[in-house]
């Protein structure tokens, strides 16, 4: 059993140290760590480099689903595991549980539980969302941040239990794991999302194909969050609303798809809002 743990980063020199010494911490035999870079411009692959690694550069920023792709096929071992470089595995035998409930082959992915630094869980094991409860999100997410019923059915109940396992829709790419036979089946990551949603899109994929994303329950890490979308907040928001159109367009099935082009221009109003209020919000700091 070998197991390759990916960590795609993006001047992420703060936090790789730590998220580094939590992979060699594990107690799985034959691990292996995989360092991409996609264009820092701080100094994250010097830091990579005195960790021991030999990074994969980049040249600039070809995006998170094609940078994984990317090292998944520079590596072969038998198990293709993801960790944020600003996330830390809490527990010596994440690595193993994971690799447990991968035993059932009717499994696809494992996603890990999440915390933040402060040990507060931070919720995980997201559902689909249907055409209204998508709205209502988009909507409430504006007016009432992290505080609306919208957004909390969006999320669902799923934050994590550490006694148990849990099926859900889909999981965070923070932390997940998969079999290498089922990740090139599935030919990984659909590099059409630059940011945001892959981790949705191939769980969704994995479903049509007949496979169940579980939660782990003894998995979980610790998730500082933020580290690379801070640096281009505008750029991070038209991503994430691009990410929404085209996951939406292709979970619409049968007559809904007819709903498309109206939700497409319902996110670029809400994208064109958001632009505007950040946009003001920088300005109004500014001075």
């Amino acid at each position: 059993m070998s197991i390759d743990v990916i960590i795609l980063t993006y001047n992420s020199a703060e936090h790789l140290p730590a998220a580094v010494a939590s992979v060699r911490a594990q107690t799985a035999a034959d691990v292996t760590i995989t360092v991409i870079d996609n264009g820092s411009t701080d100094n994250t692959l010097d830091i990579a480099r005195e960790l021991g690694l030999t990074p994969i550069a980049n040249p600039h920023n070809i995006g998170f689903g094609a940078a994984i792709n990317q090292a998944a096929t520079a590596t072969r071992a038998d198990y293709v595991t993801l960790l944020n470089p600003d996330a830390e595995l809490g527990d010596p035998k994440a690595l193993e549980a994971m690799v447990a409930t991968l035993s059932d082959p009717q499994i696809g992915i494992v996603g890990t539980r999440i915390q933040t630094p402060a040990g507060e869980p931070y919720p995980n094991g997201r559902r689909f969302p249907s055409t209204t409860l998508a709205a209502r999100h988009a909507i409430m997410s504006v007016l009432r941040p992290g505080t609306n019923s919208a957004s909390a059915e969006y999320f669902g109940p799923a934050i994590g239990r550490p006694d148990s396992d849990q099926v859900v829709d889909w999981v965070s790419g923070c932390c997940l794991m998969m079999k290498r036979p089922l990740w090139e089946q599935m030919h990984g990551f659909d590099p059409r999302y630059w940011m945001y949603l892959e981790d949705a899109d191939l769980s969704w994929r994995l479903r049509e194909s007949g496979y169940t994303t579980i939660l782990s329950g003894p998995a979980w890490v610790t998730h500082h969050g933020g580290q690379s979308s801070k640096f281009r907040r505008n750029r991070s928001l038209w991503h994430h609303h691009r990410s929404a159109a085209l996951f939406y367009a292709r979970t619409r099935t049968g007559w809904r798809r007819i709903l498309v082009p109206a939700a497409v221009a319902f996110l670029g109003i809400r994208l064109a809002a958001l632009v505007a209020l950040n946009t003001a919000r920088r300005l109004t700091a500014s001075d």
